[in-house]
């Protein structure tokens, strides 16, 4: 296993493509239904796999390019400057600017996460009875209930939970019912079950590796959605429809209680970030019940195939450029019509010259360019050569 400048760009292409296939699929209700959140998950699971191990194995095969990726990887390469005797390149500053960039934005999500959580704390837990009840509710539902410390603060527009080994469910300042209470920590507790704290951590760190990749801010949003969409179908498995649209109603009012506001990265929050992902949550749990989606093949292979074959594909194969070694250059001679030409033999077969010397005999001359000048013999050569 090693790193190469070529296998990272050869990731770059397969994942890309996979994320905008993914892109498109999570579009589809009918789609999302008929494979199920779970597959889809797994799909997107694969893709972040392969951009946190961004490395080259033995058992690859190089695919060779020979136009335009020459070109990139000599402009790469190609020196620009001397400093301290070394040759520094346009991938060594890149190089630099990336490492800048990812510590840049490392150390503004930590000093954003500690100021927002050393801001939250500061607000006591709250005591109250009816949001205390509903939470001891939705904690029956699991054979292993967690202690969650309940904040309630002013800064926040959404519920949200926060910590893996001690977490803690921070809510908006809001008057809402017990069983509405009931539904937002239904929704955060699911998502703390779930994992999806560490799901969402590790995206993060993809977002800070890769700050310059248009792509991993697409990837992101994609995870966001997988996330809510299945935390929302296990929070309302078990409710009937009347409850679910209770659930949707709820989910609705919290997204008009104050939506510009913007809130932490890093928790998972109950309303979704943008009207077309909230819009597809609603028709995704008014459509879900408890008979299953007929499964169908054709989905897997059409959809989903594509995606894992990309990625299998970025594991087997790199792409390099076409290059021919120094050892070989030196005895290679380009042939044009300006340095070479064919003298015609009395059996049919050639002589090739090169620079005015003899380079050998061609018995065939199909592989050879097309333009080389042919002669009867050297005689006419000369006499050519004088004109």
């Amino acid at each position: 296993m090693s790193f190469s400048f070529t296998a990272f760009l050869t990731i770059l292409f397969f994942s890309s493509i996979s994320i905008i296939l993914m892109y498109f699929f999570l579009q589809n209700n009918k789609l999302i239904k008929g494979l199920g959140i779970g597959t889809l998950s797994f799909c997107i699971f694969v893709i972040v796999i392969r951009l946190l191990i961004p490395f080259e194995f033995s058992f690859e095969n190089n695919l060779v390019c020979k136009r335009l990726f020459p070109k990139i990887i000599f402009f790469f390469k190609t020196p620009i400057l001397k400093l301290n005797g070394h040759n520094i390149c346009p991938l060594h500053i890149m190089g630099l600017i990336w490492l800048m960039g990812s510590i840049i934005q490392l150390s503004r999500a930590i000093i954003i996460y500690e100021n927002f959580t050393k801001v939250i704390n500061k607000f006591p837990a709250v005591k109250n009875s009816e949001i205390q009840g509903a939470l001891r509710k939705v904690l029956q539902n699991y054979s292993k209930p967690m202690s969650f410390k309940i904040i309630q603060a002013n800064l926040i527009s959404t519920p949200m939970v926060l910590g893996m080994r001690k977490p803690w469910i921070v809510i908006p300042q809001i008057e809402l019912s017990e069983n509405e209470w009931y539904y937002i920590f239904s929704h955060e507790v699911a998502h703390y079950y779930h994992g999806d704290l560490l799901i969402k951590v590790i995206v993060e760190l993809l977002c800070i590796i890769y700050w310059w990749n248009p792509y991993i801010y697409l990837l992101r949003g994609q995870v966001s959605k997988v996330l809510e969409i299945h935390t929302d179908l296990t929070a309302t498995k078990s409710m009937g429809e009347s409850k679910r649209i209770e659930y949707l109603e709820c989910l609705l009012k919290i997204a008009k209680y104050h939506p510009s506001t913007r809130v932490n990265k890093v928790a998972l929050n109950f309303d979704s970030e943008n009207v077309s992902t909230l819009s597809q949550r609603f028709h995704i749990v008014l459509q879900n019940s408890n008979q299953k989606e007929k499964f169908k093949l054709k989905n897997v292979f059409f959809m989903v195939m594509p995606v894992l074959l990309l990625v299998v594909l970025s594991f087997c194969f790199v792409f390099e450029p076409y290059s021919i070694s120094p050892k070989d250059a030196s005895d290679t001679v380009e042939l044009t019509k300006e340095n070479s030409y064919l003298v015609k033999n009395q059996d049919n077969t050639y002589d090739l010259y090169v620079n005015n010397k003899f380079f050998g005999t061609a018995n065939n001359i199909k592989n050879l360019p097309a333009d080389l000048p042919i002669y009867k013999n050297i005689k006419e050569v000369r006499k050519d050569e004088k004109k």
